[in-house]
């Protein structure tokens, strides 16, 4: 298959804005950052927000990929928008229409192209995350650690940014031997597979986007979980049963699609449950703050890297009745 690739450029200080933009279109289908990182973002309204490795350089070339049926008017048209907005807030931006390359190009163009910037990443004090292709480079310093071991494919969720982080941190934190836990909207599995490693007795993770699942089976058969860790499609919890009941939940998501999956997501938490969400700016976590209490949860710790942030939430009363 063949993906239109667009190419610009922009100021390192925009590339965030840029980013944030682009996650509004559902049809995007990869996005590539050299000299910020490289994100892929296959259903970014459910999946694993953004991904990307800080390299500090003068400028930012951005990659973003497109289905090949879409028309090249078109798509210029809506980068020149984002291009244009930033530019209005105050960040330098280029808007220029000449800027703005379209290419056809092959799935191995922007598979492949952000390997070679993709290294082990320590996680916290016990974890590590291993791309599939260093899994027999792992340096001494990294050897006693456990191995969270990714083949990212098309999905996204190659665990290097920072809401990953966090939510991760958030799970070391707690003491999750023997606990039941749901992962929504998991990407490559990378936080279902640390839940694991971290010692819970059976995970369940859910996406919506199939390509997402394979992925994330194939990670989970990697790292030779499949006894505890079960992928479902799904979109969110819709048909999913109430009586399922989880002691732990992480939705490392968007915040309106966390506001909207509060209701399901309560519906089948114990009292004493613990929900860490993510996915969202500090500007916009007051508004999940409210949902969380509407829902019956008790923010009990804030997690902040740069402008994201993750809140640990514990449910502390009844549930909606709503599903």
């Amino acid at each position: 298959m063949q993906w239109w690739q667009v190419q610009f450029d922009v100021s390192h200080e925009a590339a965030d804005a840029v980013a944030a933009l682009i996650q509004d279109f559902p049809d995007v289908q990869g996005v590539q950052m050299e000299g910020i990182g490289d994100l892929q973002v296959p259903h970014p309204e459910y999946g694993e927000w953004f991904d990307e490795m800080i390299v500090p350089t003068k400028g930012i070339t951005v990659f973003v990929y497109f289905p090949e049926t879409h028309e090249p008017k078109q798509i210029r048209s809506r980068i020149l928008a984002v291009l244009s907005r930033v530019a209005e807030a105050g960040l330098q931006a280029s808007s220029e229409e000449a800027s703005v390359r379209l290419e056809l190009v092959d799935d191995s163009t922007w598979l492949n192209a952000w390997k070679e910037h993709y290294q082990p990443i320590p996680i916290g004090d016990e974890l590590v995350i291993v791309p599939i292709w260093s899994k027999d480079e792992i340096t001494e310093e990294l050897a006693d650690r456990k191995r969270i071991i990714l083949e990212p494919g098309m999905a996204f969720g190659t665990g290097t940014h920072q809401t990953t982080h966090m939510c991760t941190a958030a799970l070391a934190d707690l003491a999750l031997a023997g606990k039941r836990v749901l992962d929504v909207g998991t990407g490559t599995g990378v936080l279902a597979i640390a839940a694991a490693r971290l010692g819970a007795e059976a995970v369940t993770a859910i996406d919506i986007d199939p390509v997402a699942v394979q992925a994330a089976q194939e990670n989970i058969e990697l790292n030779q979980l499949a006894a505890t860790v079960d992928v479902r499609e799904g979109n969110l919890l819709a048909g999913f049963a109430a009586e399922a009941k989880f002691d732990v939940a992480i939705a490392n998501i968007l915040r309106d699609i966390v506001i909207l999956l509060l209701p399901q997501v309560a519906l089948r938490m114990q009292e004493g449950g613990v929900l860490i969400s993510s996915g969202y700016i500090d500007t916009q976590a007051p508004q999940v703050e409210t949902a969380l209490q509407e829902n019956g949860f008790e923010v009990t710790r804030r997690y902040q890297k740069d402008d994201w942030v993750a809140l640990v939430a514990v449910k502390k009363t009844c549930c909606p009745a709503s599903s």
